[in-house]
């Protein structure tokens, strides 16, 4: 089944107080539009912020280390937290990262905490009355960053499971929630936003 394209009219909105920020200046000067099915379309996107934020150079473990010296991995996972605690982790991220970066490959650490964090924010802002919790940041970092897909997809099974590794479809609902909230960012929402049924329709229904 063809997923609905959106109209160039939806795909042009963009998320609130967007327009200023330097991620959404440096995808507008792309030509990803011209790109007519959605889902390539939204992949390019998509791969366009994680290279140029450089988050495909980092892996999951590194995310996961990063949360945990930011103290996160024991809180609840819709506490709230600051944008300042947000820009703390993001920014230990990238400095980790340019210490492991041979010396041929340099990356600029505060530049690329802006750009991510300019992302994330956007992306929180697309939903009416949404704030920021350890839960967005935990799901929009292991969505973006690198490395191998497999060990991603466990760490998200993680985040959605039980202590006996059985999902929990609300914990499962509020995970597709903050993904989605990155395609919606990308003005990818009338294809890829979420709805009340998009975790039941990820299963056959008896």
């Amino acid at each position: 089944m063809v997923m609905a394209e959106g109209t160039q009219r939806d795909r042009g909105r963009m998320a609130p107080r967007a327009e200023g920020r330097q991620i959404f200046v440096k995808l507008g000067e792309e030509d990803f539009d011209s790109i007519r099915l959605c889902t390539y379309r939204t992949a390019c996107k998509l791969r366009f912020i994680q290279k140029t934020c450089n988050l495909h150079l980092i892996d999951i473990y590194n995310v996961i280390e990063a949360v945990r010296d930011a103290g996160l991995n024991a809180v609840e996972l819709n506490a709230g937290i600051s944008v300042t605690r947000l820009e703390n982790l993001v920014s230990s991220l990238f400095n980790q990262l340019s210490k492991r970066l041979p010396t041929t490959h340099i990356i600029n650490p505060q530049d690329c905490t802006v750009l991510l964090v300019e992302f994330i924010l956007a992306a929180i802002d697309c939903e009416p009355e949404s704030r920021l919790t350890v839960l967005s940041v935990k799901a929009m970092l292991s969505i973006l960053c690198g490395g191998n897909l497999v060990d991603k997809l466990r760490y998200m099974f993680s985040q959605v499971s039980d202590s006996k590794g059985v999902l929990v479809p609300s914990k499962f609902d509020s995970f597709l929630r903050e993904i989605l909230k990155l395609p919606t960012a990308l003005h990818e929402g009338p294809s890829f936003g979420y709805t009340h049924t998009v975790a039941r329709s990820c299963f056959p229904q008896q």
